[in-house]
């Protein structure tokens, strides 16, 4: 009895000692926090891309309140951190670093950890999980077409900047300097002449040593007309006159398509390609009021450049009609141009059968169509039609009441897949009539249609209704939508439901965005800090561009 009673108070000794020593015991240099105490780190952090500056956010650390403790964020050109550009500790949640920092038009990874009271009580890191980068500052607004020429060039830029110098560079990699002056930052815009035709130009503007943005573009050839019209002349019999291949200016002021007795009438371009271009390069100052172009015969084609043409007083139904047998046309080009009033599509192109109409490309570029009426046809109304190619970059079609934007609705073979590229273009009110598939219906043609850094806003049109499935292909098809903002894209009626998408559909970076427009606004202007100005493949704004500056 008495050994078992000694036993215990040796036992108890030996515990009240070790807890009087672990009490008065330092925590060994080398000890390991415990891993909850390494959870104590933000979840996730994310940047976003700026001209100037980026902004890295993240949440508050787990469990922790605001301004109870600091973070580490690194910065480097590699996922794996092997070499860090920028360390910077900070005790908010959000970090903005500006191009003094870091350079421009670099992709960068952030990481970030929440310091403890000792680096071994520090939290895991967490890390961007895509780059970003400062785009660089672009003063530069858009060049239009209407601002070049053979051997001369506008520049213009945001009248807030105060640029001192551009530099130069031709496509042989040489550079000149043209320095600014009062009145040049005055007017916001400067004149280079005594280029060369035909060549390539990229132009750098600085504020001191500064880069503020970088524009480029191509000189014109040396403008020889073969016939310059003046608005006394008669212009359809002169340009139904015209031979194979002419180039026609058009001196400033309003033309009229009518036939001998002063009646509205068609223009007839009859197996030839002619180019129809106003002398001033401007479609502000020169107008050509229609009722419809009609194309027949293989050869017949045309390119527009620098021209309003308004359907409104020849109550014009098609801008561009391909009619009679069967015909291969050349390509039709539509360049800075403006297309109004026409009452029911810019296009046609379903009069003959099956294959019997073919080209090779149309192309519509820097151009607005606009106030069209409600119809029951689409924008671009192409069934019947062989064609290799659709070009649609930096335009606008607003307030368009047609039934969709691009159609190709019966099967037809084709000798290969046709491509369809839309880039930079804004579209605002379309879709009438109850009909489906309102960007694009290709029936169960096979297809390569791609859109991306664009707007598509408001459908249906104003009191009208439609499917609500955005677009029909054969599901083989490569149909991709990327870097887009789709608002407003519904059925109609009182209980609207959102359009759809097929699931062969392939879309990235899709952005939901009201900008306040309805389907009649016309004027598309991006308000400044909007998200779109940013939301482009490479950082700069969407749609078409004339609308971000």
């Amino acid at each position: 009895m008495k050994s078992i009673n000694k036993n215990i108070l040796n036992l108890c000794l030996v515990i009240l000692l070790g807890i009087g020593l672990g009490a008065c015991t330092d925590i060994e240099p080398n000890y390991e926090a415990p891993d909850d105490m390494k959870r104590f780190r933000p979840v996730r952090i994310t940047g976003t891309n700026g001209e100037i500056a980026v902004t890295l956010t993240w949440p508050e650390a787990l469990f922790t309140n605001s301004g109870e403790v600091n973070y580490l964020v690194q910065i480097s050109q590699d996922s794996l951190f092997s070499a860090i550009t920028l360390e910077k500790e900070t005790v908010v949640n959000t970090l903005e670093i500006t191009d003094e920092e870091l350079e421009i038009n670099v992709d960068f990874f952030a990481r970030v950890r929440t310091l403890g009271v000792t680096s071994s009580t520090d939290s895991e890191w967490q890390r961007t999980m895509l780059p970003f980068r400062i785009t660089g500052e672009q003063i530069f607004l858009p060049t239009f077409d209407n601002e070049i020429g053979a051997s001369t060039v506008l520049l213009r830029w945001r009248p807030t900047a105060n640029p001192s110098r551009i530099e130069l560079t031709d496509q042989d990699g040489i550079v000149s300097e043209v320095i600014l002056s009062d009145e040049n930052r005055s007017d916001a815009e400067v004149l280079l002449e005594e280029l060369n035709p035909l060549t390539e130009y990229f132009a750098e503007i600085f504020e001191g040593n500064r880069t503020k943005g970088t524009t480029s573009f191509v000189t014109k050839e040396p403008s020889i007309y073969d016939i310059v019209l003046t608005p006394s002349d008669n212009f359809r019999a002169i340009v139904e006159g015209a031979e194979d291949g002419a180039m026609i200016g058009l001196q400033p002021g309003t033309y009229e398509v009518k036939d001998e007795a002063g009646e509205w009438a068609n223009l007839r371009i009859i197996g030839k390609s002619i180019t129809l271009q106003s002398v001033s390069g401007d479609p502000e100052d020169t107008k050509v009021l229609f009722r419809e172009f009609t194309f027949t015969e293989s050869g017949a084609g045309f390119k527009v450049s620098g021209i309003t043409f308004d359907g409104g007083p020849g109550n014009g139904a098609y801008f561009i009609n391909f009619a009679g047998g069967a015909a291969t046309f050349t390509d039709i080009i539509v360049e800075n141009c403006i297309v109004e009033h026409v009452t029911t599509s810019f296009m046609r192109a379903n009069r003959a059968g099956n294959n019997e109409h073919k080209m090779n490309k149309i192309s519509v570029a820097s151009s607005i169509l606009r106030n069209h009426s409600v119809e029951n046809y689409h924008i671009f109304h192409l069934d019947k039609l062989e064609f290799s190619e659709i070009e649609i970059i930096n335009s606008t079609f607003a307030s368009i009441g047609s039934r969709g934007f691009i159609g190709w609705a019966t099967n037809i073979p084709m000798p290969s897949t046709p491509k369809i590229t839309i880039d930079q273009v804004t579209l605002n009110g379309f879709g009438s009539r109850n009909r489906n598939d309102n960007l694009l219906d290709a029936n169960n043609n096979l297809v390569e249609f791609t859109m991306t850094n664009s707007i598509i806003t408001n459908m249906p049109y104003e009191g009208q209704t439609v499917g609500g499935r955005l677009v029909r292909a054969n599901p083989d098809s490569q149909i991709s939508l990327r870097n887009l903002n789709m608002f407003n894209l519904t059925t109609g009626g009182a209980d609207p439901e959102s359009a759809t998408l097929q699931s062969y559909v392939q879309t990235a970076n899709i952005l939901n965005v009201n900008m306040g427009w309805d389907s009649r606004t016309t004027n598309l202007t991006l308000p400044t800090g909007s998200p779109l100005r940013t939301a482009g493949t490479t950082g700069g704004p969407i749609g078409d561009p004339r609308w971000a500056f």
